[in-house]
């Protein structure tokens, strides 16, 4: 697929996780969750505006690149993997991420099982040992080995 270059921040990526999560994690899924994500985007950039643009911005990446369905979980994790290999977020950066995670499945009224293994996996990508499904630990390490990682396809800012 190719993908093209778009310079994003890390809060995009973000934004990315947040959304793919509430929409491809399982079937259940209503604006409200959206409406979440807003929030909880609002607090990092510390304001609506900037969140509008971040959003905005990433929707047209990708209706740019076009990722098929199945792709969208695995750019998910290699987003999770490239905030965490750049050291983006401190450690309470990323257990605030995960808390945020599991309020936006809950925000449809119901926090299934194959969210709680979604979260896991994002925590095992963020190199954290915080569980939540009744996957044994093994479970989600061979589940990790699983996600076919890709060149996302952005490039970030560094000035």
């Amino acid at each position: 697929m190719n993908r093209g270059k778009k310079e994003l921040s890390p809060l995009h990526c973000l934004y990315y996780i947040y959304y793919s999560f509430a929409t491809k994690t399982d079937e259940s899924f209503n604006q409200s969750q959206i409406n979440q994500i807003i929030v909880f985007l609002n607090k990092w950039t510390g304001n609506n505006k900037t969140s509008e643009s971040i959003i905005s911005e990433t929707k047209a990446w990708v209706k740019e690149n076009k990722p098929l369905k199945e792709e969208e979980l695995n750019i998910m994790f290699s987003m999770i993997d490239y905030l965490n290999k750049e050291n983006i977020f401190s450690l309470i950066d990323k257990e605030h991420i995960l808390l945020q995670i599991r309020q936006i499945a809950r925000y449809d009224g119901s926090f299934s099982e194959s969210e709680r293994k979604y979260h896991d996996l994002l925590a095992f990508h963020f190199g954290l040992n915080i569980r939540v499904s009744a996957c044994s630990t093994n479970e989600i390490e061979e589940s990790a080995k699983e996600v076919e990682r890709r060149k996302i396809g952005f490039k970030i800012n560094r000035n």
